[in-house]
């Protein structure tokens, strides 16, 4: 699974995650146009499997969801 990492730096009460790896964040602008990702960004990447900086809460979410099923 590929693991994206990140920087977060916060500006004016936001905060943005810039991508570390140079592959990556090519990759990524091209999708966004942006130089970098906002949360929810990574929520959107993180729905569609990746993990950020080492998780995916999304994915954590449905592991606990069918524990309780």
């Amino acid at each position: 699974m590929t693991d994206i990492k990140t920087q977060p730096k916060t500006a004016f009460g936001r905060t943005l995650h810039y991508v570390i790896d140079p592959v990556q964040q090519d990759a990524l602008q091209s999708l966004t146009d942006k130089k970098t990702l906002t949360d929810d960004d990574i929520i959107s990447l993180q729905m569609l499997g990746l993990n950020v900086n080492g998780v995916n809460y999304i994915h954590q979410l449905q592991l606990e969801l069918a524990e309780v099923s």
